[in-house]
């Protein structure tokens, strides 16, 4: 089940998400420090109304969540999709499909004009499922290690 995150509780644990969601982020992304943990980071995107953290609970423990963050660009009004995560034990049940299209209809309800995602270069499932929900490859940013 899909809901918005309005409690301080569920906050600090999609936080707990964040940091799985970062660490597995290092198989594409080395200089990610093995001890970076996010703490009390939700909670202050829970109080301003604007921002939607969803989770999505089976048998009421957050299995997934994603955030939307509004933005801006040319103008026009949009969000970003800043982190979708889902528990490794529960991949593969559409979960993060279902989040997505929850982000998508939400934005199409509050008029949003676009949406953009960011996604690591090698992570090519996120990729799949993001192109298989109509997301398209709109910017690169390239990066060097020194």
């Amino acid at each position: 089940m899909i809901n918005r995150v309005i409690s301080l509780e569920d906050a600090n644990y999609c936080d707990e998400l964040l940091t799985l969601l970062i660490q597995d982020e290092k198989k594409y992304d080395n200089s990610i420090d093995d001890k970076f943990t996010v703490k009390d980071y939700f909670k202050n995107v829970i109080k301003d109304d604007s921002n939607i953290l969803l989770s999505y609970k089976v048998d009421g423990k957050i299995v997934g969540y994603t955030y939307l963050k509004p933005i801006k660009s040319n103008d026009l009004n949009g969000y970003l999709i800043d982190g979708i995560y889902v528990i490794e034990k529960y991949r593969g049940k559409k979960i993060g499909t279902k989040l997505l299209k929850e982000a998508i209809e939400i934005s199409k309800k509050n008029n949003a004009k676009f949406i953009d995602i960011n996604v690591l270069n090698e992570n090519k499932e996120a990729k799949k499922l993001y192109e298989k929900l109509g997301f398209f490859e709109f910017k690169i940013n390239m990066k060097k290690n020194i």
